[in-house]
C-alpha cells in the first residue's frame, strides 16, 4: 500500500490490518507480552517502534467509542519490559523516560493487565559483572513470577 493509502486506510478496521495479519493474529492470541529491548537516546530502537507504529492499530490495540479511546487488548493479562539504560535512573528522569511512560501508561491503557512489571538496568556504561548478574538475577526471579 502506498503511503497515502495507508494513512486514508488507517481507520478502517476491516482492512487495516492486512499487511501486518501475521503480527496482529499472534497479538490477539497473546496472553503475555514481553518486550526486551535497549534504550537507545532515550527512546525504543527502530524495529520496535515501527512494531507499535504497524500493529497497534485501531481495531487492534484501540477502538473508537463515541470518538473516544477505548482499550481493546484486555484478553492479555500480563505486560513485561526488559530493558538497559546507559543512562543513570535521574538523567532518564530529567528526559522523561519515555519508554518507561509508554509501558506504564500507554500500553497499561490498551491492555488493562493485572501485572505490570518494567524492569530497568541504568547507568549501563558503568555497570559492572556484579550489577548485571544482580539485574539478571532480578529479571528471572520476576519471570518466574509471571
Amino acid at each position: 500500500m502506498a503511503p497515502a493509502a495507508e494513512r486514508r486506510g488507517y481507520h478502517d478496521t476491516a482492512t487495516n490490518t492486512a499487511p501486518v495479519q501475521p503480527y496482529v493474529d499472534r497479538l490477539r492470541a497473546a496472553e503475555v507480552l514481553i518486550f526486551v529491548f535497549p534504550v537507545w537516546n532515550f527512546g525504543f530502537p527502530a524495529i520496535l517502534k515501527g512494531y507499535f507504529d504497524r500493529v497497534f492499530l485501531p481495531g487492534v490495540s484501540f477502538r473508537l467509542e463515541d470518538g473516544l479511546v477505548a482499550p481493546n487488548l484486555t484478553h492479555i493479562r500480563t505486560l513485561a519490559a526488559v530493558t538497559s539504560y546507559g543512562a543513570t535512573p535521574l538523567r532518564a528522569f530529567m528526559a522523561g523516560n519515555p519508554p518507561r511512560k509508554m509501558f506504564t501508561r500507554v500500553l497499561r491503557f490498551v491492555i488493562r493487565p493485572d501485572r505490570l512489571r518494567y524492569l530497568a538496568l541504568y547507568d549501563m556504561n558503568r555497570a559492572t559483572a556484579a550489577n548485571r548478574t544482580a539485574f539478571l538475577a532480578r529479571v528471572g526471579a520476576e519471570m518466574d513470577r509471571l
